[in-house]
């Protein structure tokens, strides 16, 4: 049975509406499936308009349909050029590419493209097929990793410890900058060496079991290390057990910090303290055999003189010591130059030690004093330093004036400032808490009593006087305020004052004392210029290293 042309055509245009009908359910539910994926799926022809938007399309850009696609996304009047679907229309077979884009409500969103073209049964490239999703948040993530890994790479680098990373096998996988600057080695060279490489051979025992660290535990060890040159430097490594996810395996985070200043400042003030214990050791045999010897008498007042010379450098030494031990404790706030400081006061009076150490030895009578020309204000000024902690202790207020026309004038700068030292000391324990030490210098010209009764032998002096507002001394006290071994403290010699008026003397000076309702004042007169007992009996001294001497 024949049918006609007609009826042909008419089954075959049925046929092709209901293909388009099956195409056209197949596009919706492949599109309604990415849209629920979270992406948007869209198709255009040749001429860049599009055909087909899913849902998700829609939402985010309104319906493109009938539209060019950079009049959607581009908000443009001409296409991109050189975007992918213009790469896919002129034959590429994929294009991937990011690109910041505009929603319906102008808001800004960074949307990742795909596109693959769209083929005939002819092979013609007739459109393209369009996969966009949004990457707003990933971007975010992307620049949020960057900012901390910035971050974090800044304050590794900024650290003034060296921080590293170490794998399994205790090699270096991560090391910051600081081990140029400590070590010496370059960041490079180091990496893929083991740590032990630069702990110092006699500490290298001591990283034997950092493989089997507790994931809880901390490794701390104070070890030396060698740097570049060869040199030894001491480090303190904290290192804690670290567990990569990657690939399931240890490793050891940890921080190195320098520790040479602080090792060598310990190992001075034990060599102080040694050498200390050495000269009290010597005094205690010189005295069994000035004992033993029957010699005590010919030099008792020798020997007492430098026992009283001796308590000042010890409570000295002590006090400065007592401050670098609290220093030393004090971990993470170190001063450095202040423990030099201090290691250098006790290295000093360490020789004011030596040199009266010296003197007991050879039995003899003191040396000539040996005189140069100096400022006693600035001998002065050392001795006020020295003493701080002192007065601070008691709330006493130093009211210092110190004549700025006193010149240079002949001394010998370590028994000045003995003698200032003893004297200041003396007024600190006679002023009560929270009262008032006054300490002048100047220029005078003592009364015609003054240099009567003192037998002066210049008219001009230089003058110092300390005055403290402690008890009224009595009469009968002060007619042996000067004696040796009277003494009305607990603890005492009785030398302090004995000693101050010889070393007056011996420069040619003269010292008196007045106590009344408002205090004590002790002064002292030493000629401003040479006299001729001192160029005839002592030994005129210029020393070239400045003005101080080294037995203070």
């Amino acid at each position: 049975m024949c049918r006609d042309n007609s009826s042909v055509e008419s089954e075959s245009q049925i046929m092709e509406s209901e293909a388009c009908v099956s195409n056209s359910s197949i596009k919706e539910g492949i599109g309604a499936l990415l849209a629920s994926a979270g992406q948007m799926y869209w198709e255009v022809d040749r001429q860049f308009r599009v055909i087909y938007a899913n849902t998700l399309m829609k939402e985010v850009f309104g319906d493109p349909t009938g539209k060019k696609c950079y009049e959607c996304v581009c908000k443009g009047v001409e296409h991109c050029g050189n975007c992918e679907v213009d790469k896919v229309l002129k034959g590429d077979r994929r294009a991937i590419g990011e690109h910041l884009r505009r929603d319906r409500n102008n808001i800004a969103i960074w949307v990742e493209d795909t596109v693959t073209p769209i083929i005939d049964d002819n092979g013609e490239i007739i459109g393209a097929r369009r996969l966009s999703i949004d990457i707003t948040k990933k971007k975010k993530d992307l620049a949020w990793l960057r900012d901390s890994e910035r971050l974090y790479r800044n304050l590794v680098e900024q650290s003034p410890d060296v921080i590293f990373s170490l794998d399994a096998h205790g090699k270096f996988v991560f090391v910051n900058t600081q081990v140029e600057k400590f070590l010496g080695f370059n960041v490079l060279k180091v990496l893929e060496t083991p740590l032990e490489d630069y702990i110092a051979p006699e500490d290298r025992w001591r990283l034997e079991n950092i493989s089997e660290l507790d994931p809880e535990s901390i490794w701390d060890e104070e070890v030396a290390v060698i740097d570049a040159n060869g040199g030894r430097k001491f480090a303190r490594i904290r290192m804690k057990a670290s567990y990569n996810e990657a690939d399931k395996t240890l490793g050891l985070d940890g921080v190195m910090r320098d520790r040479t200043v602080r090792r060598k400042l310990e190992e001075e003030l034990k060599a102080s303290k040694a050498a200390l214990v050495e000269k009290i050791k010597i005094i205690d045999e010189l005295y069994e055999h000035i004992v033993e010897s029957g010699k005590c008498k010919a030099i008792e007042d020798h020997t007492a003189e430098v026992a009283h010379e001796l308590r000042q450098p010890l409570a000295i030494i002590g006090g400065f010591a007592q401050r670098l031990s609290k220093a030393l404790d004090f971990k993470d706030c170190i001063d450095p130059d202040k423990q030099k400081q201090y290691v250098g006061i006790i290295i000093t009076e360490i020789k004011r030690l030596e040199k009266i150490l010296d003197r007991l030895i050879e039995f003899t009578k003191r040396d000539s004093i040996k005189v140069q020309t100096i400022n006693p204000n600035e001998l002065i000024k050392y001795i006020v330093a020295i003493t701080e902690d002192r007065v601070l202790e008691k709330n006493i207020f130093l009211n210092v004036n110190l004549g700025p026309e006193i010149g240079d004038i002949p001394l010998d700068p370590g028994r000045f400032q003995q003698l200032v030292l003893n004297l200041l000391s003396n007024a600190i324990d006679a002023t009560p808490n929270g009262g008032v030490i006054d300490l002048e210098t100047g220029a005078s010209i003592p009364s015609d009593k003054a240099l009567k009764i003192g037998s002066l032998a210049s008219e001009t002096f230089f003058e110092m006087k300390i005055r403290n507002n402690g008890s009224v001394i009595p009469p009968e006290v002060m007619q042996n305020v000067f004696n040796p071994f009277f003494t009305t403290k607990e603890h005492g010699t009785g030398l302090g004052l004995a000693v101050s008026k010889k070393i007056v003397e011996d420069h040619q000076g003269s010292i008196s004392v007045k106590s009344d309702e408002e205090g004590t004042t002790f002064t002292i007169w030493l000629p401003i210029k040479e006299t001729s007992k001192i160029r005839k009996n002592f030994c005129l001294f210029q020393s070239p290293s400045g003005p101080f001497d080294e037995s203070l």
